[in-house]
């Protein structure tokens, strides 16, 4: 006899590929394609700073994330 599948299981796997997997690669060509075309244009130092810019709050916001996460958790 086989194993019995959850019901919701395959809605579950493809929720998570269209919005985690599909959602962030989608997030970070844009990210991507933003940074060259402002290169390409000549703007060089600008897309240096978009690039940094992004990585640098997208760790401030990760930390932050964290530090909020530990407050507001229940402690054990």
């Amino acid at each position: 006899m086989g194993r019995r599948r959850r019901p919701g299981r395959h809605a579950d796997v493809r929720l998570f590929v269209a919005t985690g997997i599909l959602g962030g690669f989608t997030t970070f060509s844009t990210f991507s394609l933003e940074a060259l075309t402002l290169a390409r244009d000549g703007s060089a130092g600008l897309a240096t700073a978009y690039a940094a810019g992004s990585v640098a709050l997208g760790f401030a916001a990760a930390y932050a994330g964290t530090v909020a996460a530990r407050l507001l958790a229940p402690h054990a």
